[in-house]
Protein backbone atom coordinates (compact mmCIF):
# COMPACT_ATOMS: atom_id res chain seq x y z
CA UNK A 1 0.00 0.00 0.00
CA UNK A 2 1.37 3.28 -1.33
CA UNK A 3 1.55 6.15 1.49
CA UNK A 4 0.46 9.53 0.05
CA UNK A 5 3.27 12.00 0.83
CA UNK A 6 2.18 15.71 2.14
CA UNK A 7 4.50 18.55 1.23
CA UNK A 8 4.62 20.42 4.95
CA UNK A 9 6.96 23.56 3.94
CA UNK A 10 8.89 24.57 1.06
CA UNK A 11 11.76 27.27 0.92
CA UNK A 12 13.45 28.87 -2.48
CA UNK A 13 16.80 29.90 -1.69
CA UNK A 14 18.14 32.94 -3.88
CA UNK A 15 21.14 35.35 -3.46
CA UNK A 16 19.96 38.30 -1.95
CA UNK A 17 21.70 40.30 -5.22
CA UNK A 18 21.89 38.61 -8.07
CA UNK A 19 19.15 35.95 -7.79
CA UNK A 20 20.82 32.96 -8.51
CA UNK A 21 19.91 29.51 -6.54
CA UNK A 22 21.85 29.09 -3.25
CA UNK A 23 22.65 25.92 -2.77
CA UNK A 24 24.22 23.61 -0.04
CA UNK A 25 21.91 25.20 3.01
CA UNK A 26 21.11 24.02 6.19
CA UNK A 27 17.87 23.89 7.47
CA UNK A 28 16.40 22.85 11.11
CA UNK A 29 13.37 21.95 11.94
CA UNK A 30 12.75 22.95 15.47
CA UNK A 31 15.97 22.99 16.62
CA UNK A 32 16.11 19.27 14.78
CA UNK A 33 17.52 18.19 11.51
CA UNK A 34 14.90 16.74 9.36
CA UNK A 35 14.71 14.79 5.89
CA UNK A 36 15.18 17.83 3.38
CA UNK A 37 14.69 17.07 -0.59
CA UNK A 38 16.91 19.49 -2.10
CA UNK A 39 16.47 19.94 -5.82
CA UNK A 40 19.42 21.50 -6.73
CA UNK A 41 17.85 24.77 -7.94
CA UNK A 42 17.54 26.62 -4.60
CA UNK A 43 14.59 24.62 -3.75
CA UNK A 44 13.99 22.86 -0.10
CA UNK A 45 11.49 20.82 0.42
CA UNK A 46 10.18 19.21 3.48
CA UNK A 47 7.35 16.22 3.57
CA UNK A 48 5.12 14.88 6.54
CA UNK A 49 6.08 16.92 9.57
CA UNK A 50 3.68 17.18 12.10
CA UNK A 51 0.69 19.30 11.58
CA UNK A 52 1.57 22.28 13.58
CA UNK A 53 3.08 25.16 13.29
CA UNK A 54 7.05 25.03 13.38
CA UNK A 55 10.24 27.27 13.17
CA UNK A 56 13.04 26.78 10.34
CA UNK A 57 16.73 27.96 11.21
CA UNK A 58 18.17 28.52 7.73
CA UNK A 59 21.93 28.37 7.28
CA UNK A 60 24.70 28.63 4.40
CA UNK A 61 28.25 29.49 3.89
CA UNK A 62 28.50 33.13 3.44
CA UNK A 63 25.29 34.22 4.43
CA UNK A 64 23.44 35.68 7.43
CA UNK A 65 21.32 32.74 9.27
CA UNK A 66 17.34 33.22 8.62
CA UNK A 67 14.31 32.86 10.43
CA UNK A 68 11.21 31.41 9.62
CA UNK A 69 8.07 30.64 11.40
CA UNK A 70 5.46 28.80 9.53
CA UNK A 71 2.07 27.41 10.67
CA UNK A 72 1.14 23.50 9.54
CA UNK A 73 -0.69 24.52 6.19
CA UNK A 74 1.25 27.76 4.40
CA UNK A 75 -0.68 29.71 2.36
CA UNK A 76 1.84 30.11 -0.36
CA UNK A 77 4.74 27.57 -1.32
CA UNK A 78 7.68 27.64 -1.79
CA UNK A 79 8.27 30.43 0.71
CA UNK A 80 11.09 32.76 -1.20
CA UNK A 81 13.94 33.66 1.14
CA UNK A 82 16.12 36.26 -0.65
CA UNK A 83 19.70 35.86 1.55
CA UNK A 84 21.64 38.43 2.80
CA UNK A 85 25.32 38.44 3.10
CA UNK A 86 27.02 38.09 6.41
CA UNK A 87 29.06 40.89 7.24
CA UNK A 88 32.39 38.89 7.07
CA UNK A 89 31.60 37.41 3.80
CA UNK A 90 34.57 36.98 1.52
CA UNK A 91 32.14 37.55 -1.43
CA UNK A 92 31.86 41.48 -0.28
CA UNK A 93 35.36 41.46 -1.05
CA UNK A 94 34.38 42.57 -4.68
CA UNK A 95 31.15 43.93 -4.34
CA UNK A 96 30.70 47.27 -3.53
CA UNK A 97 28.10 47.25 -0.85
CA UNK A 98 26.94 49.28 2.25
CA UNK A 99 27.72 48.21 5.74
CA UNK A 100 25.12 49.87 8.05
CA UNK A 101 25.36 49.68 11.92
CA UNK A 102 22.06 50.03 13.09
CA UNK A 103 21.37 51.51 16.80
CA UNK A 104 18.71 52.64 19.12
CA UNK A 105 19.98 55.34 21.50
CA UNK A 106 23.59 54.26 21.21
CA UNK A 107 22.87 50.83 21.23
CA UNK A 108 23.16 47.95 18.82
CA UNK A 109 20.43 46.28 17.56
CA UNK A 110 20.62 43.08 18.01
CA UNK A 111 18.58 40.74 15.73
CA UNK A 112 16.30 42.79 14.50
CA UNK A 113 15.14 43.49 10.82
CA UNK A 114 15.22 46.71 9.31
CA UNK A 115 13.34 47.64 5.93
CA UNK A 116 15.28 49.45 3.47
CA UNK A 117 13.33 51.63 0.62
CA UNK A 118 15.38 53.33 -2.29
CA UNK A 119 13.17 56.58 -2.86
CA UNK A 120 14.73 57.35 -5.65
CA UNK A 121 12.60 57.75 -9.21
CA UNK A 122 15.90 56.78 -10.92
CA UNK A 123 16.45 53.20 -10.06
CA UNK A 124 12.61 52.69 -9.31
CA UNK A 125 10.28 50.72 -12.20
CA UNK A 126 7.23 52.58 -13.43
CA UNK A 127 4.29 50.88 -14.26
CA UNK A 128 3.87 51.38 -18.32
CA UNK A 129 0.36 50.16 -18.47
CA UNK A 130 -2.53 50.21 -15.96
CA UNK A 131 -3.41 47.26 -13.78
CA UNK A 132 -6.81 46.19 -12.60
CA UNK A 133 -7.12 44.79 -9.18
CA UNK A 134 -6.39 40.79 -9.16
CA UNK A 135 -4.09 41.08 -11.97
CA UNK A 136 -1.24 38.67 -12.09
CA UNK A 137 0.97 40.71 -14.74
CA UNK A 138 3.07 44.27 -14.73
CA UNK A 139 4.14 45.76 -17.94
CA UNK A 140 7.02 47.88 -16.53
CA UNK A 141 9.42 50.37 -17.62
CA UNK A 142 12.85 49.90 -16.80
CA UNK A 143 14.01 47.05 -18.98
CA UNK A 144 14.42 43.24 -17.87
CA UNK A 145 17.45 42.03 -15.75
CA UNK A 146 17.50 39.45 -13.13
CA UNK A 147 17.71 41.84 -9.95
CA UNK A 148 14.29 42.48 -10.83
CA UNK A 149 13.18 38.82 -10.29
CA UNK A 150 12.26 38.17 -6.80
CA UNK A 151 12.63 41.70 -5.63
CA UNK A 152 10.36 43.02 -3.29
CA UNK A 153 9.13 46.48 -4.24
CA UNK A 154 6.51 49.40 -2.77
CA UNK A 155 3.67 49.69 -5.35
CA UNK A 156 2.18 53.07 -3.58
CA UNK A 157 -1.47 51.83 -2.59
CA UNK A 158 -0.97 48.12 -3.91
CA UNK A 159 1.31 48.41 -0.65
CA UNK A 160 3.99 45.59 -1.18
CA UNK A 161 4.59 43.28 -4.37
CA UNK A 162 7.03 40.66 -5.30
CA UNK A 163 7.77 40.03 -9.41
CA UNK A 164 8.81 36.42 -10.51
CA UNK A 165 9.25 35.57 -14.37
CA UNK A 166 9.90 37.53 -16.88
CA UNK A 167 7.80 36.50 -20.04
CA UNK A 168 9.73 38.11 -22.97
CA UNK A 169 7.42 37.33 -25.71
CA UNK A 170 4.80 39.62 -23.96
CA UNK A 171 7.19 42.08 -22.36
CA UNK A 172 5.72 41.66 -18.66
CA UNK A 173 6.42 40.29 -15.48
CA UNK A 174 4.45 38.19 -13.16
CA UNK A 175 3.47 38.39 -9.72
CA UNK A 176 3.90 36.78 -6.68
CA UNK A 177 0.29 37.26 -5.50
CA UNK A 178 -2.30 39.27 -8.00
CA UNK A 179 -2.62 42.89 -7.04
CA UNK A 180 -4.70 43.83 -4.15
CA UNK A 181 -5.62 47.21 -5.63
CA UNK A 182 -5.28 49.06 -9.51
CA UNK A 183 -2.16 50.15 -10.31
CA UNK A 184 -2.62 53.26 -12.39
CA UNK A 185 0.18 53.95 -15.32
CA UNK A 186 3.04 55.78 -14.43
CA UNK A 187 2.94 54.51 -10.77
CA UNK A 188 6.82 53.93 -9.56
CA UNK A 189 7.98 50.60 -7.53
CA UNK A 190 10.47 51.40 -5.47
CA UNK A 191 12.85 48.70 -4.15
CA UNK A 192 12.60 47.21 -0.78
CA UNK A 193 14.82 44.57 1.24
CA UNK A 194 14.93 43.49 4.64
CA UNK A 195 18.32 43.68 6.16
CA UNK A 196 18.86 41.36 9.60
CA UNK A 197 20.98 42.18 11.83
CA UNK A 198 23.73 40.94 13.75
CA UNK A 199 24.55 40.78 17.79
CA UNK A 200 26.56 44.13 16.88
CA UNK A 201 23.59 45.71 14.88
CA UNK A 202 25.34 45.12 11.57
CA UNK A 203 24.21 44.73 7.89
CA UNK A 204 25.54 44.51 4.89
CA UNK A 205 23.40 46.19 1.70
CA UNK A 206 25.12 44.99 -1.50
CA UNK A 207 25.15 47.34 -4.22
CA UNK A 208 22.62 46.54 -7.62
CA UNK A 209 23.75 48.33 -9.70
CA UNK A 210 20.52 47.99 -11.58
CA UNK A 211 18.41 49.97 -9.09
CA UNK A 212 21.38 52.55 -7.81
CA UNK A 213 22.28 54.27 -10.78
CA UNK A 214 23.14 57.65 -9.77
CA UNK A 215 25.28 59.75 -8.12
CA UNK A 216 22.85 60.16 -4.93
CA UNK A 217 20.67 57.79 -3.33
CA UNK A 218 17.65 58.36 -0.98
CA UNK A 219 17.30 55.22 1.39
CA UNK A 220 14.61 55.36 3.66
CA UNK A 221 15.53 52.88 6.71
CA UNK A 222 12.40 51.81 9.36
CA UNK A 223 12.53 49.91 11.57
CA UNK A 224 9.36 49.39 14.38
CA UNK A 225 7.64 52.47 13.97
CA UNK A 226 10.78 54.62 13.27
CA UNK A 227 12.28 55.98 10.11
CA UNK A 228 15.70 57.52 9.39
CA UNK A 229 16.04 59.05 5.87
CA UNK A 230 19.60 59.29 4.62
CA UNK A 231 21.12 60.36 1.15
CA UNK A 232 24.49 58.66 0.39
CA UNK A 233 26.72 57.77 -3.16
CA UNK A 234 26.91 54.49 -4.49
CA UNK A 235 29.54 52.81 -2.70
CA UNK A 236 32.93 52.46 -4.53
CA UNK A 237 33.88 49.82 -2.25
CA UNK A 238 32.66 49.32 1.51
CA UNK A 239 31.07 52.25 2.67
CA UNK A 240 30.45 52.40 6.08
CA UNK A 241 27.12 53.91 7.58
CA UNK A 242 25.75 54.64 10.72
CA UNK A 243 22.00 54.61 11.61
CA UNK A 244 20.05 55.81 15.16
CA UNK A 245 16.68 55.24 15.91
CA UNK A 246 16.72 58.10 18.52
CA UNK A 247 14.90 56.87 21.72
CA UNK A 248 11.76 59.53 22.07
Amino acid sequence: MRTLSRVSAAFLLLDGRDKTPVLGATILVDGVRQKTVSKGDGHYVFINLPLTEHEYEISALNYHPVRRVLDASPELLPEIVPMQYAPDSPRLRSIPHYRVRFCRGGRPLDGETVTVTLQTPVGSLRVIEKAEKGAWHLTLGGGYAPAVLYQTFEAGPAGELMTTVFDRAAGTYELRRPLGCALREGTLLHPKWQLETDRNGVAVLPFIGFFMQRDELELLFAWQDKKVSVTAAPPGGTCLMNIDFQEE
